[in-house]
């Protein structure tokens, strides 16, 4: 089964998408988030690009001409959400005074404030649908940390629709995984193949973190492991709902949704003042 046909037959299978849904794609300039832009394109799927430019030197400047360029050749709309117009920092000042100040990793701070921005930027460009190239290797990590973590609850949104639909609307923008079951490997071929402008090194802020000790222990599992894997926490998450408290509110600071009256990204944001 190619990586087209397993990305449609997600699709359908978990009604991710409708050909009437405005689709936002986040992009990053890698290889599955382009890939998946690139199919559901090519299905018909009315499709913009949204990146977020995290100033990570010539990494983030090549990825941004490269998604320019091919959004451009494809005919769609392209919009880019600058982190120093909308902060005053890149994302490389931001982690290290959150790493000295809350000794909190890289890639959670980028995740967190990351999710904010596509949340916020979806509802202001009217998006019925945002899609991540998520793939079954970044599933597969998330399951194994959580589970190492001894926290296996803050699984219980890690579906191909991701987060929860029924919160869907006035708080979130629904977030969905094409690619979720498609192993990364099979991308990178895919993408390789077709020839699309992927640059295939990673952020340069990814080492020394959990989701990369993870990612380098995975090696090890086959991609029938790693199905075995997502497959049966999929399989958990509707008695895991049933006894996980989800209350949400809206952050007395931004308005975007939040467990607390705080939501993490403006916790994050209080520390860069």
């Amino acid at each position: 089964m190619d990586v087209e046909k397993k990305a449609s037959d997600t699709i359908k299978k978990y009604n991710l998408l409708k050909k009437s849904d405005k689709v936002l794609v986040a992009l990053s300039g890698g290889k599955d988030s382009t890939s998946v832009f690139y199919i559901l394109h090519k299905l018909g799927y009315n499709v913009e690009g949204l990146m977020i430019d995290l100033h990570l030197g010539d990494w983030s400047k090549k990825n941004r001409e490269n998604m320019e360029k091919f959004c451009s050749e494809l005919g769609v709309k392209f919009h880019i959400v600058d982190m120093k117009k909308e902060f005053g920092k890149g994302m490389c000042y931001i982690k290290a005074v959150l790493k000295k100040q809350k000794n909190m990793t890289g890639c959670s701070v980028c995740g967190i404030i990351k999710k904010w921005i596509l949340n916020k930027w979806s509802k202001k460009l009217n998006a019925d649908k945002i899609v991540t190239g998520h793939n079954l290797d970044d599933e597969c990590q998330t399951v194994l940390m959580n589970f190492l973590k001894g926290n296996v609850f803050l699984g219980v949104g890690s579906t191909p629709a991701a987060g929860f639909a029924d919160l869907s609307g006035k708080h979130f923008v629904q977030r969905v995984k094409p690619m979720f079951f498609v192993p990364e490997e099979e991308i990178r071929e895919y993408s390789k193949k077709k020839k699309l402008p992927v640059l295939y090194e990673r952020c340069p802020c990814a080492f020394g973190t959990y989701r990369t000790e993870t990612r380098a222990w995975m090696d090890k599992l086959s991609d029938k492991e790693k199905i075995k894997v997502v497959e049966g926490f999929q399989n958990l998450i509707p008695s895991l709902r049933k006894k996980f408290n989800f209350d949400l509110n809206s952050c007395k600071t931004c308005g975007e949704p939040s467990r607390g009256e705080t939501c993490n990204a403006c916790k994050i944001f209080d520390c860069l003042k």
